[in-house]
This record gives C-alpha cells, structure tokens and sequence, in this order.
C-alpha cells in the first residue's frame, strides 16, 4: 500500500467546495464537517485543513495530486471525477450521523448562531442526549400557537398495509407541518441539522403533540421493521429512521416523562430542552434499547416538538 493510500484522499474540487459552503450555511460545526469527509476517505490533516479554510480559520493547505484509482478509497464526498463512485454529501452526513451528534473532546454544549444549547447528560450506548434549552419559550409559545387549529388525533403507522390508523395506545392530538413551512420552523431545523449532523432534507415534517391528562404513548419503536410489509414501504420515502428528536414546549406539573424502559432511565418534560437518541448503529443493525414511551400526564397538559430522521433525503408519500 502507498503513502497515499494509507494517508487517504487529499485534493480539493469544485463540488467539494461546494458541499462545504452549502452545509456552512446550514449551520454545520467543524468537528461535523471534518467527520464526514473522514468517513470518506479523506486525509485527516486534509479534512482539517480544508475545513478550517472554508470557515476562515487559516489558509487552506497545499492541495496535492489524488492518487491513482487503483489506491483510491471510494469518496463518498463529491471530488469530481475522480470520485465517480461518490455517494452524495447529504448520504455522507447520514452515515456519519453517530459522530457528528457526538461533541468535541471537552464541549459540554452545542453552539448555533449564537445561540448555546448545554449537554445536560450523554449516554454513549445507545446515543442519548439531553439538551438544555434547544428552543426558549419565546419558540416553544409560538409553536404551540401554530398548532393549536390543525390539532387531530394522533395516528401510527399500520406495520401490514403502511396505512395511518387511530390506535388506543397513542391517545394525543397532533399536528403536522411541511418542512420549512413557517419562518420559525425553517429556523429550528436548521438549528436541529447543525445539532445532529443530518441535513435538513433528511428530516420529516416536524409534528407537534398535545397530551391532556392521562395522554400517553405506550412503549414503541420509531424505527421501521423491514420485514413488516406496512413498514417496508415507509423506507422508500427517505430509507430508515435513524434518530429521533422530543423537544418539550411546556412543563407539565406531573407526568409526562420521556422512558426508556430498558434502560431505565426516564427525561422529564422541561420547557425548551429536548432529548435526542438515535438508533442506527454504526453496523447497520437497530437499537432495540431505544423502545420508549410517553408516560401518562398526570397534571395539566403536555405539549412536545418530535422531529425524526432519515438515512438519506426524506419526500412525504402525500
């Protein structure tokens, strides 16, 4: 094996560029960047170097030749045409979303224009994290006023016919909105790509629920089983789930918490915070430690944000 190929792919192009400023723009940190191109292929002090150019921190390092297709890793970042075999960028961020969720060595907290969302706890098997302050209540208010007249009782996924029905098990009221719908929707996803490493496109429709006293969601998987035929035709639209994000718009005076009852552990609901848990593992394979519920209300009401995932670029069936 050459220098070159243990090192990994170290030349720039126009469509990486491109990829960067594009997902600059959306909000994406260094660290996230860096770990895509990683995943790649790409040389490490490259991917730095590069990065760092591309947000102003210092010039960009000396491009060098690609090596020869034979030694080539193939890079799943666009590098013009010596990287015919790439995947797209939004699939790199895909699969490179367990680390890109992931803080720096030493960050206790998220930072997105302006605005710095502390890591209250990180569980590292599997994925969780408990986010403080991901919205103010300024947000939290204003989604709720938003949702409040397309409310209507909440379905679930059919796993034999992939058709919407009413279940006993999920007993809120929700609404749904198109990506980027609204000004202030626009700008929380942003806010939740830069977060979790997955562009915005791969999200669905944030959906917005509403819990009355005794409101509850039994114990569930949010990942699809592709050997349920219902549940198969859901991956055509955007491939599997592979996180979820709960972010809460009020606090409830009692109940309402978010279980996990295999891991015991239990998030209460906390205006503003959200938690964030994937269950894609880095092998293909799904997290069954993720089954989760919403607990019973107990007192007053609950109101949350739920924003799942896809492996690649999401389209709504409708």
């Amino acid at each position: 094996m050459t220098r070159e190929s243990r090192a990994g792919y170290s030349a720039t192009s126009p469509e990486l560029e491109l990829w960067l400023a594009r997902h600059i723009e959306q909000g994406f940190d260094a660290e996230s960047l860096v770990l895509s191109m990683l995943r790649s292929g790409y040389d490490a002090t490259f991917a730095r170097d590069t990065v760092n150019g591309a947000l102003g921190h210092r010039p960009r390092a000396r491009q060098v030749p690609a090596p020869a297709p034979a030694v080539t890793r193939a890079a799943a970042l666009p590098a013009g045409a010596a990287a015919t075999a790439a995947t797209t960028a939004a699939e790199v961020a895909a699969q490179a979303a367990a680390e890109a969720a992931m803080p720096a060595a030493g960050r206790n907290a998220f930072r997105h224009e302006g605005r710095e969302v502390p890591i209250l706890f990180a569980l590292e098997a599997p994925r969780i994290l408990l986010l403080q302050n991901l919205l103010d209540g300024t947000e939290c208010d204003a989604l709720i006023t938003l949702a409040r007249d397309r409310l209507q009782r909440s379905p679930v996924v059919n796993p034999d016919t992939g058709d919407e029905n009413l279940i006993d098990a999920r007993t809120s009221m929700g609404a749904m909105f198109q990506v980027g719908e609204h000004a202030l929707i626009q700008r929380i996803e942003a806010r939740i790509a830069a977060i979790t490493g997955l562009p915005v496109e791969h999200g669905e429709g944030l959906q917005i629920l509403n819990y009355k006293p005794g409101g509850e969601y039994q114990p569930h998987f949010d990942f699809f089983n592709p050997q349920r035929p219902g549940e198969a035709r859901q991956l055509r639209v955007g491939g599997q789930r592979v996180a979820t994000l709960v972010i809460y718009l009020n606090s409830p005076p009692a109940g309402g918490a978010t279980a996990f009852p295999r891991l015991g552990l239990e998030v209460a609901p906390v205006k503003g915070n959200a938690v964030l848990f994937h269950y894609k593992q880095p092998d293909g394979t799904l997290d069954d430690r993720t089954l989760h519920a919403g607990l019973p209300v107990e007192s007053g009401e609950k109101w949350i944000a739920t924003k799942w995932l896809r492996e690649q670029p999401y389209r709504s069936r409708g």
